[in-house]
């Protein structure tokens, strides 16, 4: 491993503004490329990207290096899974605009605040310009080595979490089956958690379709039976009741238990594909896409008659990902 190291003796000089940025008002402070100010005036430099992308975790490494060596800077470093980074990106550009716009839901987002000033870098190269003219600060490794710690990462946060992992597979119209992967919340309803991955080794549940796509609201699957929406089992028999009503249908991407009444949870689930406050108190989340969520927008897509899929959607069960949490594990 060549470690990043960083000089500090040597003259400094500022990033002149690249022409891809631009100078903007936003929250009382500007955003620019970079101030001219003393390496020694106090910023703080926050990086949001995926666990398991590489140049996150170089990001990472550069952010946590300054701030330790340097005791004007602080670091903000937050890793996500794939679909909640997806919901990180549109909030920081809904939040600042401008230069924010540029953010990519498949690169890390990585930029400084100084008292005055927001310098955002729009691609790998700004950043490490900027911390040479800077901070005299390199960074020579591997690419290989950010691939491996970006997997022991997500793998870390995973296994830290306490909580199931399983994934689906969705066959649409035909298509290219395309796999989603969800978290389920054994923290918050044991039971249900763990009744969705009893219903995954069943043998009926590969093949079944979704049954109904609520316009711009939600897509349902779960119907073992016949597909039609009319019967729900939980994987023991029978239903189970409604564990807890802490978690919000406040995002979409969250895996609800379908039901006809209080306590009459079975198979059927949905995903959320916008804001339902109106189903908080009524129906229990028991997961998250944590990434795939491509296959359920696609899902939302597909043409509908009284609400039914025109066309078969099918999910299976992908086995090889489902990791079941320890009882007493989830945090």
């Amino acid at each position: 491993l060549e470690r990043a190291r960083s000089v500090a003796q040597a003259p400094v000089h500022a990033l002149a503004p690249s022409r891809s940025t631009r100078v903007v008002a936003t929250r009382g402070m500007t955003i620019a490329a970079a101030p001219e100010c003393s390496p020694d005036a106090s910023l703080k430099l926050f990086v949001f990207g995926k666990f398991s992308d590489p140049l996150f975790q170089k990001y990472r490494v550069a952010a946590t290096y300054l701030a330790g060596e340097r005791p004007n800077i602080e670091s903000v470093v937050e890793g996500f899974f794939e679909t909640q980074y997806e919901q990180k990106v549109r909030q920081l550009v809904a939040g600042f605009g401008s230069a924010f716009s540029q953010c990519k839901t498949t690169m890390p987002v990585i930029y400084a605040e100084t008292d005055e000033n927001i310098l955002f870098f729009a691609n790998e190269q700004r950043f490490m310009q900027w911390a040479w003219k800077r901070f005299k600060y390199e960074d020579q490794t591997k690419l290989i080595f950010y691939k491996k710690l970006g997997m022991n990462a997500r793998n870390a946060a995973r296994a830290s979490s306490g909580r199931s992992y399983c994934a689906l597979g969705v066959e649409n119209n035909g298509e290219p089956r395309e796999v989603l992967h969800i978290e389920l919340f054994d923290d918050r309803c044991p039971e249900l958690a763990k009744n969705f991955i009893d219903l995954l080794s069943k043998s009926q549940f590969d093949g079944h379709l979704v049954h109904r796509i609520k316009l711009g609201a939600w897509v349902q699957a779960g119907d073992l039976t016949d597909g039609s929406g009319l019967h729900s089992e939980a994987a023991c028999g029978g239903f189970l009741r409604d564990e807890s009503f802490e978690c919000k249908h406040d995002r979409p991407g969250l895996v609800g238990m379908s039901n006809h009444g209080k306590d009459t949870n079975g198979s059927q689930f949905y995903i959320t594909l916008r804001k339902l406050p109106f189903l908080d108190g009524k129906s229990v989340i028991i997961g998250r896409v944590v990434s795939g969520m491509r296959a359920v927008l696609q899902m939302a897509k597909v043409p509908t008659r009284n609400e039914r899929p025109v066309g078969d959607i099918r999910i299976y069960a992908e086995r090889e990902h489902t990791v079941a949490a320890e009882p007493g594990r989830a945090s």
